[in-house]
């Protein structure tokens, strides 16, 4: 999928109305979005419906691709997807796949608030998902990694503790800026466009890493 000029602006309003809406668009609304839409389609990343068009967890990170991929900077991409945003399209990715989420888990340990951006559920461990936005200049990996590791294994502390219950719990940095997987600081760092794939087995990070402790 490669956008023109045009069909790129008219994604980043698409992204935006459907993190602000939500992934149903009826027919007088999606006409406004007809390439953008007819691109999504034809990769998976959207379908339609009696009413409109459904655009899939799939197809918000796809509509992200395509337009970092045309030329547009991040920061550009950025004013569209906040913070919240990309953490919604991180969790609706694993939701799709049936998996149980959680967004924004907040909890006490140590009498320090700590949250965790998406937990998810498998029926073995839990994968404690941290989601970084950053631009260049923002991007230190190593001290994310650290951060998460941290958190997931206060959150492991917390369950054990306070909700008398166990699961292995595996760190995760999700993030724009690297290209391939690997991990550093004990956390596996997963880019983005990898989610996808991620979600369809996410206890596969159970070979990669070990769980906290």
């Amino acid at each position: 999928m490669a956008p023109e000029e045009g069909d790129v602006t008219l994604c980043l309003r698409l992204l935006k109305r459907l993190l602000e809406k939500g992934p149903l668009l009826s027919r007088k609304e999606a006409s406004g979005y007809v390439e953008c839409l007819k691109l999504l389609s034809g990769e998976g990343g959207a379908v339609e419906l009696n009413r409109g068009f459904k655009v899939l967890p799939e197809g918000f990170l796809m509509l992200i691709k395509h337009v970092v991929e045309s030329g547009v900077s991040l920061e550009s991409v950025f004013k569209s997807v906040n913070w919240r945003g990309f953490e919604r399209i991180i969790a609706e990715v694993f939701r799709a796949k049936g998996f149980r989420v959680t967004e924004h888990f907040r909890f006490s340990l140590e009498k320090t608030f700590r949250e965790i951006d998406v937990l998810v559920e498998t029926p073995r461990i839990l994968v404690s998902i941290d989601c970084k936005q950053w631009v260049r200049r923002n991007y230190n990996i190593r001290s994310a990694c650290r951060l998460q590791l941290e958190r997931s294994r206060l959150l492991s502390q917390y369950l054990v503790e306070k909700k008398n219950a166990w699961k292995a719990v595996y760190p995760v940095v999700v993030t724009f800026l690297d290209s391939e997987t690997r991990v550093l600081e004990g956390c596996l760092i997963l880019p983005v466009w990898k989610i996808g794939s991620f979600s369809e087995n996410p206890e596969i990070v159970t070979s990669v890493v070990r769980p906290v402790s």
